[in-house]
């Protein structure tokens, strides 16, 4: 296999594919330094819209998923449905990109060698339209808060290769 490129390098890359008007990097922590193969797959996961959706696989004991403010199953149900397009978006990018995405979801478990990104909406604000006419300046602005992580496996399980939170924002 042909050394694929930073590790680190492509988590961030990766995070900026969520743009919107205005997007921020956050909290960003390389976990494997150096070249990785080139996976025959990268599966992107459904983004979670809730601390339930977040596989138990990909949990970790020292992050919390909590959320400061319950939501309410509207909510729920259309962070869903914003995670499926997000991931079917994130694939296609990859694909442009050259290289081998899919969405998991439907495909078998991940094999040596693949990556896995996946990714939870830790806060979503649709904001508000009547501000953004009557104030206007960006005031009333929709943001979104997301944490996205990349894995890779291996014959050992998951090994996370990086993480980083995107705060994007916009006025549309």
């Amino acid at each position: 296999m042909q050394p694929l490129y930073r590790s680190g390098s492509w988590v961030v890359s990766l995070l900026l594919l969520a743009g919107c008007a205005s997007t921020n990097v956050t909290n960003r922590k390389i976990d494997v330094r150096g070249k990785i193969a080139r996976p025959d797959r990268i599966l992107v996961y459904d983004f979670a819209a809730s601390p339930a959706d977040v596989p138990a696989e990909f949990r970790r004991p020292d992050e919390s998923y909590q959320r400061s403010t319950p939501q309410t199953p509207q909510e729920i149900e259309a962070g869903r449905q914003l995670g499926a397009e997000v991931a079917k978006d994130l694939v296609a990018e990859i694909d442009a990109m050259g290289l081998p995405a899919v969405v998991a979801s439907g495909q078998p478990g991940p094999r040596i060698g693949d990556i896995l990104i996946r990714g939870d909406f830790l806060s979503i604000d649709e904001g508000s339209t009547a501000k953004r006419l009557v104030v206007g300046f960006g005031v009333g602005a929709a943001e979104l808060k997301t944490r996205v992580e990349g894995y890779q496996m291996t014959a050992q399980g998951l090994r996370r290769l990086g993480s980083g939170e995107v705060d994007s924002g916009g006025s549309k």
